[in-house]
């Protein structure tokens, strides 16, 4: 979640909300330049590689996905922070635990972290030169240079006699300020050679099918279009272009471009596992176990994407605006992985079954570090009597969507994990070459194999609810949700992640499940600094 000041929202809203609502396209073609549907004789793009696949660390028996919160500069502090103490903790395989992060994913603010990481790696948290720039950036107050530049003359003329959109004036700003013009190829590239990088998934909300959209190559198969050419300041703007403030992000579907029409389309392509669920699609068929039915959902959604615009039953375009709307921890879409086109998304069908797809084989336990820059007002709008005023009425109604379902996420995070980790399959794949699906024999059987527990999972909040002081706690609470922070406050969001992980008894449990297997837990980051440290004079 992410915007700039209530001030001058006030005014932008008020001055351009009218002039500035289109926005112009910014992906392009698999095939091309996206014109008469393609290249004639293109081919779907498939790597035998899997370069732009997600792949768990090489022979490691734990899954660690890190998951970064909206929240403005506030979580991507905070975001920082927690990936700069993961390096000071030493990993339970040697190393450091940051080295041992497979998969990072984020939302809005969280994004702006995730990306530069992606691009940069370890080397990104450095505070000085060009890797620094990320620690340079957090300590600038951009609201005023923000607001500026929504409203400055020039761009107000580009609103009324251009496609240029509120959504672009985000995307300029972060190119301008933070990633020029790097695109996923640099993300890939990094992914691809450093071993120890994780797969970052930067987060943004479909407003047309109200889901979560991930900005992975499997996704835009289903649009025909190349994530690899894709500018990742406009990713991070689609994450984080904050409701009333900013306007879509805008993506055109190439479905049914010459791509889509190969064999390696239909042989690697998503329609390899889409098929089996055109099974449920005939009234003979039994009604799916409630467990798939996130990945029916999923084909449902695909399939929408995949209807050719040439005939005009689809939508040709897709409007992305703050992944916070979605999903505002990040969580979901590491839980509905879908890296590979031709696999079925999710981690529950790779890891509930014996019948692993490789990769996979090993993965013993599931750590999650969930990042949550949640903001809340301890007094707010209560303090005075008279009605709030429509803008601040309209926001609180997004801040309320935002902070409830931030709550329901990390919820759904522990249920969707207990499934996972309780869940047993007799570990057979109903359709050839996809794998994993679940297909028990019976009822009973599904009973007696949730009895078996086949892995383990641990998940540890960076939360300001584990600040014990409460006048603490409701300071951090009560941070603006923008792109300008005092520097005193930056340097404190910074600092208390890694009081909070040196304090998670979470995290203490995740380590001492090695001692088990013989393994000795290595200490945990050794923190000079205390809460009081962190924490504002009283």
């Amino acid at each position: 979640m992410m915007m700039i000041p209530r001030g001058l929202c006030s005014g932008l809203i008020a001055g351009v909300i009218l002039l500035g609502g289109c926005g112009h396209v910014t992906n392009v073609n698999m095939c091309g330049d996206g014109s008469n549907g393609g290249a004639a004789g293109c081919e779907y793009k498939y790597e035998a590689d899997k370069t732009y696949r997600f792949s768990p660390k090489a022979g490691s028996d734990t899954l660690v996905i890190v998951t970064l919160s909206g929240g403005g500069i506030r979580a991507a502090a905070l975001s920082f922070g927690t990936l700069q103490a993961l390096g000071l903790i030493e990993g339970p395989n040697g190393n450091t635990l940051l080295d041992q992060v497979d998969m990072i994913s984020s939302v809005s603010g969280g994004s702006v972290t995730a990306a530069w990481y992606a691009l940069h790696g370890r080397a990104g948290l450095a505070h000085e030169g060009e890797n620094g720039k990320l620690w340079q950036f957090l300590h600038h107050n951009w609201n005023y240079d923000l607001a500026w530049k929504a409203t400055n003359p020039v761009t107000l003329a580009r609103y009324a006699f251009s496609p240029y959109g509120r959504g672009d004036v985000l995307a300029d700003f972060f190119s301008a300020n933070l990633f020029a013009d790097a695109t996923y190829a640099d993300v890939f590239k990094l992914y691809k050679t450093g071993t120890a990088q994780p797969y970052v998934m930067l987060n943004a909300t479909d407003l047309g099918h109200q889901s979560i959209f991930p900005f992975t190559q499997g996704r835009f198969d289903l649009l025909c279009s190349d994530l690899l050419q894709y500018r990742v300041a406009d990713a991070v703007a689609a994450s984080a272009n904050y409701p009333l403030v900013f306007s879509s992000t805008n993506l055109q579907n190439y479905s049914g471009c010459a791509a889509q029409q190969s064999d390696s389309w239909n042989n690697h392509g998503p329609p390899k596992w889409l098929a089996y669920y055109s099974k449920y699609d005939s009234e003979t068929t039994q009604a799916r176990q409630s467990y798939g039915l996130s990945q029916l959902r999923a084909a449902r959604q695909a399939q929408d994407y995949l209807r050719s615009p040439a005939l005009g039953d689809q939508d040709k375009f897709v409007h992305l605006l703050d992944g916070g709307v979605g999903d505002n921890l990040g969580v979901r879409s590491t839980l509905a992985i879908e890296d590979d086109p031709a696999r079925v998304p999710g981690l529950y069908v790779r890891l509930s079954t014996n019948d692993r797809p490789s990769g996979y084989e090993n993965i013993r336990r599931i750590l999650y570090v969930v990042v949550n820059a949640r903001t809340r007002d301890p007094a707010g709008i209560d303090r005075s009597e008279g009605a709030p005023g429509e803008i601040e009425t309209a926001f609180r109604m997004v801040d309320t969507l935002l902070d409830n379902s931030t709550l329901a996420d990390q919820d759904f995070l522990i249920a969707e994990l207990e499934a996972t980790a309780n869940q047993g399959t007799n570990g057979t794949s109903s359709v050839p070459d996809v794998k994993p699906f679940l297909s028990f024999k019976s009822e009973a059987q599904a009973r007696a194999k949730a009895t078996q527990r086949n892995l383990e999972f641990y998940v540890v909040s960076v939360d300001f609810e584990m600040i014990p002081d409460k006048k603490c706690r409701d300071h951090y609470w009560s941070l603006g949700t923008n792109w300008g922070l005092d520097t005193k406050d930056i340097d404190g969001l910074v600092d208390i992640s890694k009081v909070i992980l040196s304090r998670s008894t979470d995290l203490k449990n995740f380590y001492k499940s090695y001692e088990s297997a013989g393994v000795q837990p290595p200490s945990l980051l050794k923190s000079p600094l205390s809460f009081k440290d962190v924490c504002p004079a009283q």
